[in-house]
């Protein structure tokens, strides 16, 4: 039969040709496919193909936020709580922070070292420390107050003053019911068992705080041993690691008093005695944030910049009659010159760290008070933004640029 009438295609024809290449060509086809969705893939995790900034890389009026990077601080225990909801709540999904609370020695010596991007304290840096660390500037970032705990049966509540808590301290009153003590809380009936005081060890920013306060309330305190970072030797007692260890320990130890953040005091597990504390209008003032906020707006005092000594800034004894006497600031140490300082740090390094810190001083100051920390007040804060625009990298000032996100629920 002749091919043409056969309905069979002729020898050479194009669709015989095509079914003679199609594998080939298939398989080439699958392969080109592949290339393109590996280079596509592969530009898009490069960044290749970005020609836009979504959202969430948008800061307070809509500048631009740095790359993803990682901030690392170490130091203050009394800050610890807000230190780690400030860590979980900042832009989380481009900035990771990280925080140790070793203690605020600690972090006086990580910044000095340049082992972290930020140190932290409870107390400012001393002269001799100033020196060790030329071009550190000190940014107060929070403020609490520090309240003397105690472990009593019946939960009494109690009355100190400065001077009965430094002879508590240096071991001139041994009993609970001394006199000293009787005379400030009438009617009330106090055990006859030895007291048990329990201090912070190692070098921290609470005892300065605390110790501060006892050398202006008691002068056999101030001539013998003044306000230090570490408890003086010699004094009765037992030494505990950090706020919360301290915490834990009166909370384990009948007849035991020490002293703490108020954090820490109102967030034990354990019922735990909270000592008010007669302040200069001779009221005795249990702490609370807004007495503490109070505190520190009653302190008139002209602040220094962030590059000069805040060692003798002082919020101790404000002179409103429902101050709380014991209050204080907390401070992040940073490098001004950040380029100089760090030879591993680009520009979007620094922006990382200015922008944490607009953020601790702005939104972030939402939480203090959901954690017994008091806001900061308006002079403080204008003297951390002037400390801020100071920072420099590469000669320059450092673009700001703080995340939207983070607010408490």
């Amino acid at each position: 039969m002749d091919a043409s009438m056969s309905g069979a295609p002729p020898a050479g024809s194009d669709t015989m040709q095509r079914k003679k290449r199609g594998p080939g060509l298939l398989i080439a086809i699958i392969v080109v496919v592949v290339v393109i969705i590996v280079v596509v893939g592969l530009g898009f995790g490069l960044g290749w193909f970005k020609t836009s900034t979504s959202s969430s890389d948008k800061g307070i009026g809509g500048c631009t936020l740095p790359s993803a990077g990682s901030l690392k601080g170490e130091g203050s225990s009394l800050v610890q709580p807000l230190m780690d909801q400030w860590s979980s709540s900042y832009w989380t999904g481009s900035v990771v922070t990280s925080y140790n609370p070793a203690g605020s020695s600690s972090g006086i010596s990580a910044i000095t070292l340049k082992v972290v991007d930020f140190g932290a304290s409870d107390a400012p840096l001393n002269p001799a420390q100033r020196a060790a660390a030329p071009g550190v500037l000190e940014f107060p970032e929070a403020a609490g107050s520090v309240v003397p705990i105690y472990n009593l049966p019946g939960n009494l509540s109690l009355n100190f003053t400065g001077s009965v808590l430094a002879q508590i301290y240096d071991g001139q009153i041994t009993t609970w019911n001394a006199p000293a003590i009787a005379a400030i809380n009438p009617g009330v009936t106090l055990p006859s068992n030895n007291i048990q005081q329990v201090y912070r060890s190692g070098g921290s920013g609470t005892t300065f705080i605390f110790t501060s306060f006892l050398t202006l309330e008691n002068n056999y305190w101030a001539s013998h041993y003044g306000k230090n970072l570490s408890w003086p030797s010699g004094l009765p007692g037992t030494a505990e690691s950090g706020n919360g260890g301290l915490t834990a320990y009166v909370g384990e130890t009948t007849y035991a008093i020490g002293y703490v953040d108020l954090t820490y005091a109102l967030q034990s597990s354990i019922k735990l005695g909270i000592g008010a504390v007669e302040n200069p209008s001779l009221k005795f003032i249990k702490a609370n944030v807004a007495n503490t906020e109070s505190a520190l707006h009653d302190v008139i005092q002209t602040l220094p910049p962030g590059s000069a000594s805040w060692y003798n800034v002082s919020f101790l004894n404000a002179p409103g009659p429902n101050d709380y006497p014991i209050a204080s600031l907390t401070y992040l140490m940073v490098y001004q010159n950040l380029s100089a300082a760090y030879s591993s740090y680009t520009l979007s390094s620094a922006e990382n760290l200015v922008d944490f810190m607009a953020w601790a001083i702005g939104p972030g100051q939402q939480w203090s008070p959901l954690l017994y920390y008091a806001t900061l007040p308006s002079s403080v804060l204008s003297t951390d933004n002037a400390t801020l625009a100071s920072m420099t990298f590469g000669g320059s000032a450092i673009p700001v640029c703080i995340p939207t996100g983070g607010t408490p629920s």
